[in-house]
């Protein structure tokens, strides 16, 4: 059981990483905090029935990067709602860059990957976190990550390929 003299300790041991790993999820230092605020509270809260196996920090960057990625689904949930209904919308716009056009097929070649990949894969090329540092956070072996990534990398490939041919001719 944690109390509340254990709790802070943790927190001031860890706040420092857990702000940096935060981070590198949601690209905002203000909204790195929520996360760990969030995840510090439900330790709190569950503290009663809560066991950390394994290293203390492994489970809070597995806490972090599970409530990161649950407020970012809330987010575009909440955003979809919003575009629904009417509000302004960039991919509406009849003239859009190659830029615009590149980051729209590459988000959607990224929504093809199977979660565990393409959380292997942000974690690798957009947090760039290493390979060891991905495993421990995912709770999988390096050769795991590894296996993951080819995966991913290829589908990429294969998914943008065209589209990069026709923009290396001109």
């Amino acid at each position: 059981m944690l109390d509340r003299h254990t709790l802070e300790a943790i927190f001031k041991e860890h706040h420092a990483h857990c702000l940096a790993f935060a981070v590198h999820y949601t690209g905002d230092a203000h909204d790195a905090e929520e996360v760990i605020q969030q995840v510090f509270l439900r330790l709190w809260e569950k503290r009663a029935t809560i066991e950390i196996t394994g290293g203390t920090k492994s489970y809070l960057f597995a806490a972090i990067r599970n409530t990161a990625i649950s407020n970012w689904r809330k987010e575009t949930v909440r955003l979809e709602k919003e575009n629904a209904a009417g509000t302004f919308r960039f991919a509406d716009l009849s003239v859009q860059s190659p830029v615009w056009e590149l980051e729209r097929l590459y988000q959607q070649a990224l929504d093809l990957l199977p979660e565990r990949c393409r959380e292997v894969f942000v974690l690798s090329r957009q947090q760039q976190l290493k390979y060891a540092e991905i495993a421990e956070v995912m709770n999988i072996s390096v050769k795991t990550v590894e296996n993951q990534m080819g995966k991913a990398l290829k589908i990429l490939h294969k998914e943008l390929r065209e589209y990069l041919n026709s923009v290396l001719l001109f």
